[in-house]
This record gives structure tokens, sequence and C-alpha cells, in this order.
């Protein structure tokens, strides 16, 4: 699972009523049941051990773990690099410890280090999934314990890292002996022929007691919505193209909309002549008239391209909605996505599109999402596995680390929503309304979805929050609306819905 749904799934579990300390504590008692082990093994089982929190959910599990170590009768030696923690459930977990006499240190204080002799096992809970999975260098107080350690008598010690080592992928790891991670493997702890980094040691998968629920799409999933830079320009957050329209000009319009509230920049809805000239465009979406008069055809191929690849390009291309299925328009379909596919453009294959995707499989080199209903679904891969089809995609596209791929997902559409994507990640998305039956909800899925690949999501990102999103939207706009709501009720919710749980990530 990629680093970022460790937050995701919290946030779900926390919006379910879960309580994450419950979370918190499961991942401590874990962590603090192998340290045990590691103890035995080197047949000092009463320590001292040091153990290193930083200031996020990761410190808490350390404090959770320095519990569950000390009425084993370890000594503990605590060292954290703030004077709070960020979440109520670490600082929870951290006044425990207080409570019960366990030694804390405020970095740079180390005096109660000194002269406890060399830790039997050093804890490494300061950051997890941190700037080395960028690059990137360590800094401020976390950077200045590392180099601390480094020099301290710890720098021989035994390291029990919690969910990823500090620093894994950057310059500064903290090397550890053994790794503890949470649920399921990380991404980086394995290298890309899928074995373990020698800077990971021995990983072990702890289980975490939460329900099948926490891991479908949810207000969790806005955690990966990138954020605005405060120097942002125009077209920064993403250029989408959408090829639609013909014989139903209002779904291209509609996906148009979805994708401007999801936060994309600029928006070009590409359709023919006579669908150009029946519309009533809303001010903010770009015409792209093309050469075709009435439906789609290999004639406007060309500047579908050039508007594709000319100046920054397009980020995402959204194909299908309200095309129609003429065998010229099928065609043209078909050729259009394998042009984009060369280029490494991300996709949404939506609605009439779907009609152009080879039988019963993927499209080689493809990346995106594709959204059929059941019906569409049927016709697409009739009874094969969703599955199947993505895990014979990975194989005959050479993709051996499927853990770390995100970028290609099905997503069938229903009253609830069902995603497949590599490497086994299957998930639903539910809620919503009713109402949401009514015509063009899958026209704002699919632009929701490729708005937010246009800002930069990968597939399976962008297919979770932008299912959750718009169900989200529609129950809020059902509240308004009522049973007389319509599709064209829903943008500006998406842009509420989204700006509510961004507010809380």
């Amino acid at each position: 699972m990629h680093w970022a749904e460790v937050g995701i799934f919290d946030a779900n579990a926390e919006a379910l009523g879960i309580n994450v300390q419950d979370l918190m504590s499961a991942a401590g008692q874990a962590l603090a049941a192998q340290a045990m082990r590691m103890l035995a093994a080197k047949q000092r089982p009463r320590g001292p051990v040091w153990i290193l929190c930083g200031r996020g959910n990761n410190g808490g599990d350390g404090f959770t773990a320095a519990l569950g170590l000390i009425e084993e009768g370890v000594d503990v030696r605590i060292l954290a690099t703030s004077l709070v923690q960020r979440s109520s459930s670490a600082q929870f977990y951290r006044e425990a410890c207080r409570d019960a006499g366990i030694t804390e240190s405020i970095w740079p204080e180390t005096r109660s280090f000194v002269g406890s002799g060399t830790p039997a096992l050093v804890i490494d809970c300061l950051v997890g999934a941190g700037p080395g999975l960028s690059g990137s260098r360590l800094r401020g107080d976390v950077a200045s314990v590392r180099g601390w350690l480094a020099e301290s008598r710890g720098k021989d010690a035994t390291v029990l890292a919690c969910d990823m080592p500090t620093g894994l992928g950057g310059p500064d790891v903290i090397n550890a002996n053994a790794t503890v991670t949470f649920h399921a493997e990380k991404w980086s702890l394995r290298d890309t022929e899928g074995n373990i980094r020698p800077e990971v040691g021995e990983i072990h998968l702890a289980k975490l007691p939460w329900p099948a629920q926490v891991e479908d799409c949810g207000l969790g999933d806005a955690n990966r919505h990138p954020p605005i830079d405060s120097d942002a320009h125009k077209g920064d957050r993403g250029r989408l193209l959408i090829i639609g329209g013909g014989p139903y000009h209002g779904a291209p319009l509609l996906s148009g909309m979805a994708a401007e509230r999801s936060g994309c920049d600029l928006i070009h809805v590409a359709m023919p002549t006579a669908a150009v000239e029946r519309v009533e465009w809303p001010l903010s979406l770009i015409p792209e008239e093309l050469p075709d008069t009435e439906i789609l055809t290999s004639l406007s191929i060309g500047q579908i391209l050039e508007r594709a690849f000319s100046g920054r390009g397009c980020q995402a291309v959204l194909i299908g909605p309200g095309l129609g299925h003429a065998g010229a328009t099928v065609d043209a379909v078909r050729e259009i996505i394998a042009r984009l596919t060369e280029e490494n453009i991300p996709m949404v294959i939506d609605a009439d599109a779907i009609r152009a995707l080879p039988g019963h499989e993927w499209p080689s080199g493809m990346l995106g999402v594709v959204t059929p209903h059941a019906r569409e679904m049927e016709h697409w891969i009739g009874v094969s596995d969703p599955a199947e089809i993505l895990s014979i995609r990975a194989r005959r596209d050479g993709i051996d680390r499927v853990v770390e791929d995100e970028s290609c997902v099905i997503v069938r559409t229903g009253p609830e929503d069902e995603l497949w994507g590599p490497g086994d990640r299957h998930c639903f998305a539910t809620g919503g309304h009713a109402r949401m039956s009514v015509g063009g909800t899958g026209d704002l899925l699919s632009g929701c979805i490729a708005g937010l690949l246009a800002q930069g999501m990968s597939p399976w990102a962008a297919a979770r929050l932008g299912c959750a999103l718009l169900r989200g939207a529609g129950a809020a706009a059902a509240t308004e609306y009522g049973p007389g709501l319509s599709a064209s009720d829903v943008p500006e919710h998406i842009a509420r819905t989204l700006a509510e749980w961004t507010s809380k990530s």
C-alpha cells in the first residue's frame, strides 16, 4: 500500500466512529511484542531500550510501545523531538507514559541517556514515512537526533523501526535490523526487484483491528489531494481535455463542471461542430470545436492530438461522455487511445468509449481509469475477474513491483462503486443518495476523477477520492434539493465537500 494511505485509513476510521486510540494501542503492542522477541534473542530481556519519538502518530506508537515494555520490566528511556504531539491520541499515550514514570527527555536534553549503558535496542518512531521517500535529507530536530544517535553509544545498537525506517530512500536513513509495518507492506520497503532493502531489515507485518469499511473510499482520501502552492500560476493545477459530445452534448459539460470543482485549472471540451453550436457554454469551460459535424470520426484525430500535445500539453484526457457508439466513432477513439498511450498521458475511459477497448484485457501500456457500469463492464470483460485482468496486464507489461503500482484502475459504477487496482487492491465506495441514480451522475464521476488525474494524482488515488467525493457531494446536494435534484446541482457541492474534507486532513 502507498504510505499515504496510512493517514487515509486513520481518517476513515475516525469518521466511522472507531477510536483511533485503540488502533494506536494495537500498533504499539505489536511493536513492543517484536521488541521483546529481539531482546530475548540478545539474551538481554531487561534493556535498556531507547525509544525515539517524533511529533506524529509514529511517535504515538512509540509511547504506546513503551507502556507495554515496562509491564515486562524493561528499562525504557524516551527521547522526544517536541513538547507535545500533533494528535490527541498520541498525546494521550505520551501523558500515560509520564504517569507511569517512564523517563522522558526532550531533544536536545540527553542526560538521562548518559551512563545508561549501550542500549540493547533502539526503537525508531521518529517520522516513519518522511522526507526520505522523496530523496531529500532529514531536517530540523529529526536530523539532529539522527546525527546524535550515529555518534552516541547507540551507533552499534540493534534498531527496530516503526512502520518504516526514518529517512528511508534518502541519504540520512536510520538503518534498521527489523521493521514492524502495519496492515500491509508500504511502498519503498523493497527495491524494484522485490527484495527487502537492507536498511529495512526483517519485515514483520502486524494487522490492525479495524473493519473492512475503513479501507473503502472515504473522506480520508482527501489527504492525497495535492495542496495548492502559494505562488501557483494558471495551469499549474493541470489542464484536462474532454473528448465527447455529438449525439449528446450535455454529458461532456457535466464532466467538465465536475473536473473544475475538483480543483483542476483548465478544462477543454472537444465536440463536433453541431454539438458545440447547441451548447450554452459555462464561462469556465474552454470549447474546442472539431472538424467533424455530427459525430466524432478520424477527421478530428489530428486536431485532438495537437491540443493534447501542444504547449504545456494536457495532464489528463477524458474520453467518452456523450460520444455515441457509431462504428466510425469507436474506430477514432481506439486510435486516440493508442496515440495518447504512446505519450504516457493518463486517461479516463468512460461511457461509449469503453467499446473501443480490447475485449477481456487492459490496453497495453495505458495509464488511467475505466469507469463502466454493470452492462458496459459485461460487454467489455464478460465474466472475467477484473483483478485477474489487471494482474495479466502487470505481467504482460513487465511490472514486477505491483505493490507500488497505482497506474490502472477499473471502477464498476452503480448503487455502490467497486474499485480494482494493481497488487490485489480492492475497495468499495458507498453512501450518497438514491436520487444520484439520475442521468448525468456517471459523467460527473468521470469528470471528477479526470480532474484529479490532471492535478497529478495517481489513477488509484484519483479514483478513490473521486468516488468518495461524488457520493459526499451527492448526499449534500440531496439535502438541499430533495427529489428534484439534478446532476447539474451537484458540482458546486463537490467543491464544498472537498473544502470540508481537505480542512480536516
